[in-house]
């Protein structure tokens, strides 16, 4: 055989090995039609899975409040408690439980071509759970690797109850196998994403939160050194599918005295203006990561028609 078939040959099977062992992305096209409302209903079923669930914790420890939480999601909290950030509001609590939240992600998702398996970086705080377990049921239903960064703290009628913050509850729907996937750390959050507002009582309630959550601890020295630590974690951001951002916490966000990530949706280009500091979103941005931001949640929802279907 001649030397020059023979480099032909060996080029062709070294080709072929690479098809064969190299694992290649599920496309956007091929996320038909019916596989994605089935997926879509599947997440929205964990989501109710997992409201149950709290809601039977609640009631036998007599947690459960059928005047703040009738539709029994056991995911609204409390107004205020030695563990709250900031003032939130009753109604985007509330709307965060409605149906169709999960099924949105998962058709958002994969309609801006995320592939079975993609790296997807998360950020949430306690303020909204019902987003939280939402992003996580929907990421589970498309086989999604998480990294995630969770935090303690909570605004008004989030996890903000003592003994039940969000990575306690995170923990309990792992144990009772409603999800699947889940964070890998845990920060306090709050002011300067280490609880500069909570009293001394407040700090002892949110380190066992996070003693309980079994969940390694980022302990920031200042909010620059908060957003590092973070970024750390997580690792290069060009390695990501996206990043979903869920609730206002400094450190994804940013510093300073105005928010300007000032609505909920995806964001593509950095933002003109500079934060007091760039939080890590800014840094994901970037390096050309798309973000979904997962705050505003009214005019995300009228925007989206998501809890309209």
């Amino acid at each position: 055989m001649k030397a020059s078939m023979i480099n032909r040959l060996t080029i062709l099977l070294l080709i072929t090995m690479a098809y064969t062992f190299v694992p290649q992305k599920v496309e956007a096209s091929e996320w038909d039609s019916t596989t994605v409302e089935a997926m879509a209903q599947r997440a929205e079923e964990t989501v109710q899975r997992a409201f149950k669930v709290l809601w039977d914790f609640k009631l036998e420890f007599d947690l459960a409040d059928t005047v703040r939480d009738p539709d029994h999601t056991g995911v609204i909290g409390m107004e205020y408690s030695s563990v709250t950030t900031t003032i939130g509001y009753e109604y985007a609590k509330e709307l965060s439980t409605k149906p169709g939240w999960a099924g949105w992600l998962v058709r958002e998702l994969t309609k801006h071509e995320i592939w079975k398996g993609a790296d997807v970086a998360i950020s949430m705080s306690g303020s909204f759970p019902a987003l939280n377990i939402a992003v996580l049921a929907a990421l589970q239903e498309l086989d999604a690797d998480v990294s995630c960064i969770s935090s303690v703290g909570a605004s008004s009628y989030g996890a903000n109850e003592p003994g039940f913050s969000w990575p306690e509850i995170e923990r309990l729907l792992s144990e009772e196998r409603v999800l699947k996937v889940g964070s890998s750390a845990v920060t306090l959050g709050g002011t300067g994403d280490r609880g500069r507002e909570w009293s001394d009582y407040g700090q002892d309630i949110a380190m066992r939160s996070v003693k309980q959550s079994l969940l390694p601890l980022i302990k920031p020295t200042s909010l620059r050194d908060a957003i590092r630590k973070r970024i750390r974690l997580y690792g290069n951001p060009q390695d990501y599918f996206c990043y979903i951002n869920i609730g206002g916490g400094q450190a994804s966000l940013g510093g300073g005295a105005r928010m300007r990530f000032d609505r909920g949706g995806w964001y593509f280009e950095p933002l003109p203006n500079k934060g007091e500091p760039n939080g890590v979103m800014d840094r994901f941005l970037d390096d050309g990561v798309p973000c979904l931001n997962l705050l505003f949640l009214d005019d995300l929802d009228k925007r989206e028609g998501i809890t309209a279907r």
